[in-house]
């Protein structure tokens, strides 16, 4: 009999906490998984829609780039998850990214820039369009 129940009990607790820990998948993050590497930043908006943040090369501290190759990268608010985030070399195309999907919960804002990176801010509007 105990053969049966152990089974049982590791699908039991194991199929919750796997599924507890594959993040969710938003809308967004869905529509990231479309992006291509060397797309324009304009193909990328359109396909994203308008992101919430820019970093560029000037910028310091936590937020910083994180290699001289990136010219810019964009942040995308993807409520309840991480940010949509895609990195850009100094022609505006698309070196990497990242779809949002590592981590969802109430905490998600510790991996959100802050206002200082808005693409409402006049240093940054440009890149945002």
């Amino acid at each position: 009999m105990k053969k049966i129940y152990i089974p049982i009990l590791i699908l039991i607790i194991v199929i919750p906490l796997s599924y507890a820990f594959s993040g969710e998948v938003t809308t967004l993050s869905q529509k990231a998984s479309e992006l291509k590497l060397r797309m324009s930043r304009k193909a990328v908006i359109n396909l994203l829609g308008h992101p919430t943040w820019a970093v560029m090369p000037s910028d310091k501290g936590e937020w910083a780039l994180p290699d001289s190759r990136i010219k810019l990268e964009l942040y995308w608010k993807n409520t309840p998850c991480s940010p949509v985030i895609v990195q850009f070399n100094s022609a505006y195309k698309v070196t990497g990214w990242d779809e949002g999907r590592g981590f969802c919960g109430k905490d998600v804002h510790l991996f959100e820039p802050s206002n200082e990176y808005s693409c409402g801010k006049s240093d940054r509007k440009i890149f945002c369009k």
